[in-house]
């Protein structure tokens, strides 16, 4: 029987450029906003881990920044695709297959910014998350901010109302679920485990010495008209990037989107 990790590694194994295409080509308002709220601090010359950065996104805009980047991932073929990136943009990262659940390979604090942007919602069991969680906490310096991602349980909605309306039919359980209120953990894409907004605050603050500083939706209020977007011109869809970066950190708009990010700071405790 395969383990977890082994179902999540042969996912992202078969085709990276599926995922990189995905915010190039498919949701690139999501790398917009989030990259933009990430400049409000992340300083000249910080050291970043990007844990579970996949083919490396976001690694590899921040190397280009000429910051010293780590991106480390469960997936050979991610860490691969990375580094042939990296050639092709003439700059420097450095790339390493590893485990969100065991960063043992870098002492404590060695990095300003640790990026959690993928593993938290590919760990079905709690007590998993937290481990990731106090890692990712260990290797980043005091006063250094987290970056944690999650997948939201509305935003399956969105996902299905948008691209698989018919659904509705067959997925009775999972909207229980969402009228609940509750996170759900479950065997979807891979293993997946989709929060509400409280839990995933809730999941933050469990652990001691990160302080949350903001939340944000990644994709604002565009994820449910992705495809209204791709009819617009580059200039109309900047226009609304900007309006979409404009509400994401509102309460009452976090919602909306598929992901929300939490930017915690570590803090003496």
């Amino acid at each position: 029987m395969r383990s977890d990790i082994q179902i999540v590694k042969e996912h992202y194994n078969e085709n990276p450029k599926i995922e990189w295409d995905r915010l190039q080509k498919k949701h690139p308002y999501e790398k917009y906003i989030t990259i933009k709220i990430m400049d409000k601090y992340i300083k000249d010359g910080d050291s970043i881990l990007d844990i579970g950065g996949g083919p490396g996104h976001y690694s590899i805009h921040y190397a280009l920044m000429n910051h010293d980047v780590t991106l480390l991932d469960l997936s050979d073929e991610n860490i691969k695709f990375a580094k042939n990136k990296s050639r092709q943009y003439k700059t420097k990262l450095k790339a390493i297959v590893g485990n969100a659940l065991d960063l043992s390979q870098f002492t404590d604090e060695s990095f300003d910014v640790v990026f959690l942007m993928g593993p938290i919602y590919h760990l079905i069991d709690e007590e998993d998350r937290i481990r990731a969680l106090q890692e990712a906490k260990r290797v980043l310096k005091k006063d250094g901010h987290l970056f944690t991602s999650f997948i939201m349980m509305y935003g399956g909605l969105i996902y299905d109302l948008r691209d698989l309306p018919k659904v509705v039919f067959k997925d009775a359980p999972y909207f229980d679920v969402v009228g609940n209120g509750e996170s759900l953990s479950f065997k979807a894409f891979t293993n997946a485990y989709m929060s509400s907004i409280s839990d995933s605050e809730e999941l933050i603050n469990k652990i001691d010495g990160l302080k949350i500083i903001t939340e944000f939706s990644q994709e604002g209020i565009l994820a449910p008209y992705m495809h209204n977007l791709e009819k617009l011109t580059k200039a109309e869809r900047i226009a609304w990037y900007d309006v979409s970066y404009s509400l994401c950190e509102r309460k009452e708009y976090l919602s909306h989107g598929e992901h929300l990010m939490i930017v915690s700071k570590k803090i003496k405790w």
